[in-house]
């Protein structure tokens, strides 16, 4: 049996949503839709009851979660089990997508090359409820997570880092100029987001909502699942994107890009180092500090720009 099928369909049965678990998993619907089908032909029987939105699970489906979740901790078993991986310490990370992706890919790959001969590193760049879900279930020892307030965080180890800064952002020859506006003055252009369900699309449902506004208000919605081409689009004028003020800083301030705040919008949202366990590894603990190093670093480098930190906290140290 095909386990990318089994564990994408064990991800829906939890999730009782293609929609959702596609999210969940950063692959299209469509995609996740052929995986059930190919595991219900292998098998030879429907796995779900499908009426309308509502998916049941068969009876079938239902002896298939049951063991199909054996067949998955017995797989991770075994990779637990081989000598080679034994001789290394496993660091199990995870963090949102563009903050992993993006602001993290060089301090990941150095991290990982000095200490490749000593750790097991396992990184998922997800959203937040499942980072959480991750936490809790002992798959993550650690959490980076920039999110819009819509998680519980009580009574977890949670280390306050300081607000992430999101702005609008577009070219100079669009003529929007700079400073405050009002939201009807970018509804009729081109925005360009990364997933219709990541945090900044979030985010601005967030805020459109207490304007009693929606993200339907906009004219053309782009989603494009590279951060990189959403910024080279906005560069040459053919949109705007609304994006952490970091990612660009370098546009920002070579004057390629210029970023706007809406009136009445919350341009901040938290940034949270959550830890699975009080008593860390040593080898944990030396990732955490040299995690918070290079956050502590970028906040000193993006100190020319404008930013919050709630309630005047400052970076921790671990």
């Amino acid at each position: 049996m095909d386990l990318v099928l089994l564990k994408t369909f064990i991800k829906v049965a939890s999730i009782g949503s293609i929609t959702k678990a596609a999210a969940v998993l950063f692959v299209t619907q469509s995609a996740v839709s052929r995986r059930i089908k190919q595991l219900e032909e292998h098998i030879g029987n429907p796995l779900f009851e499908r009426s309308g939105a509502l998916l049941k699970l068969t009876a079938t489906g239902s002896k298939l979660v049951e063991m199909g979740s054996r067949m998955l901790e017995i797989e991770h078993d075994f990779f637990c089990s081989i000598s080679t991986r034994q001789q290394k310490q496993k660091i199990d990370f995870c963090c949102t997508p563009s903050l992993g992706s993006h602001r993290l890919a060089d301090f990941l790959s150095s991290y990982i090359s000095r200490h490749s001969t000593k750790i097991d590193f396992n990184c998922a760049f997800t959203m937040p409820e499942e980072a959480l879900a991750g936490i809790d279930s002992g798959r993550f020892d650690i959490a980076l997570l920039d999110h819009c307030n819509e998680i519980d965080l009580k009574d977890r180890i949670v280390h306050h880092l300081p607000d992430d800064e999101v702005v609008f952002i577009s070219s100079p020859e669009r003529g929007l100029g700079q400073g405050e506006l009002e939201i009807s003055n970018l509804l009729n252009e081109r925005l360009y987001l990364k997933n219709f369900n990541g945090c900044a699309t979030r985010f601005i449902d967030q805020n459109l909502r207490l304007m009693r506004r929606s993200c339907d208000d906009f004219s053309n919605i782009i989603y494009f699942d590279d951060l990189s081409f959403l910024i080279s689009e906005v560069k040459v004028g053919n949109g705007i994107s609304f994006v952490s003020k970091g990612f660009v800083r370098d546009e920002l301030q070579r004057g390629q890009l210029v970023a706007h705040k809406v009136i009445g919008f919350n341009h901040y949202r938290p940034r949270d180092l959550i830890l699975a366990r009080r008593k860390l590894s040593p080898l944990v603990e030396g990732f955490v500090e040299a995690l918070l190093a290079e956050l502590r670093e970028d906040t000193k480098n993006n100190s020319n720009l404008p930013t919050a930190d709630r309630n005047g906290s400052t970076l921790p140290t671990v």
